[in-house]
């Protein structure tokens, strides 16, 4: 009875991971990890809010209004921006996704907000932000795990993640 548990927990799991699209290579568990919009949201907020706490007074304040993935490797996004007893405008961001290291890195290729300039160094600031909000979810995960690959599909941004099975 206990062998017949054991298959059939085995057989649930194999069939869990190949309906993930998961697969094992060399003692490494590769699973593809798919952030939707959703996701992106909350990644890009969390990035805004650490970037204007780091401003200090005058408060920015962004709210993401739509997103476009832009396959293989790039996300359009459109905001509301406001800064505090100033009127609202509409920008635009577009941002590039790589694998350095084994890390998730974000550049930003364009950023237009009408009547503001963005320096080099601000550009710089939001990109190790964002970056870092990605990394986090990473190092979360245990030093077993690595990102092997990151695309942008149709409908979200999937990060190919590697975990070593053995040591």
């Amino acid at each position: 009875m206990r062998k017949v548990q054991i298959l059939l927990l085995l057989m649930v799991l194999v069939g869990a991971l190949v309906g993930c699209k998961a697969r094992v290579e060399a003692g490494r568990l590769i699973v593809p990890v798919r952030l939707d919009e959703s996701a992106l949201r909350q990644l890009i907020d969390l990035a805004i809010k650490a970037y204007t706490a780091q401003q200090g007074s005058n408060p920015l304040t962004v709210t993401v209004d739509t997103l476009a993935f832009l396959p293989p490797d790039g996300l359009a996004v459109a905001v509301h921006a406001q800064t505090e007893n100033t009127p609202t405008v509409n920008a635009q961001a577009e941002m590039r996704f790589a694998v350095q290291d084994g890390l998730p890195q974000v550049r930003i290729t364009r950023l237009d907000i009408p009547n503001v300039t963005v320096s080099e160094e601000q550009l710089q600031t939001l990109n190790n932000l964002l970056s870092r909000q990605l990394q986090e979810q990473m190092r979360r995960a245990g030093d077993r795990v690595t990102l092997r690959e990151i695309s942008v599909e149709a409908d979200a941004l999937v990060l190919q993640v590697e975990v070593q099975l053995t040591r």
